[in-house]
């Protein structure tokens, strides 16, 4: 896989916040569909790009892991996007 330096996630907060996750939202509640199922179907189809592009499934485990958040802070970022 292709290495990235200089890329930051936080670099893309503004895109993941204000127009990705409003968009898993918004299509969450026009299909009557639980946001949780919504947002799982568009990681294992973004995890599954990832690793048509090299990415392994050990270096995607560690990234989920490292990502980990309290679930109040999880909840209080969705709170905010409603």
């Amino acid at each position: 896989m292709t290495t990235y330096t200089g890329h930051r996630v936080e670099d893309d907060e503004d895109f993941i916040l204000e127009q990705l996750l409003p968009l898993i939202i918004d299509y969450a509640g026009a299909s009557d569909t639980p946001t949780e199922v919504v947002t799982f179907a568009v990681f294992l189809t973004l995890a599954t790009i990832l690793q048509t592009q090299g990415l392994s499934r050990d270096v995607l485990v560690r990234a989920i892991d490292a990502a980990r958040l309290q679930p109040h802070e999880i909840h209080n970022e969705l709170e905010g996007l409603q």
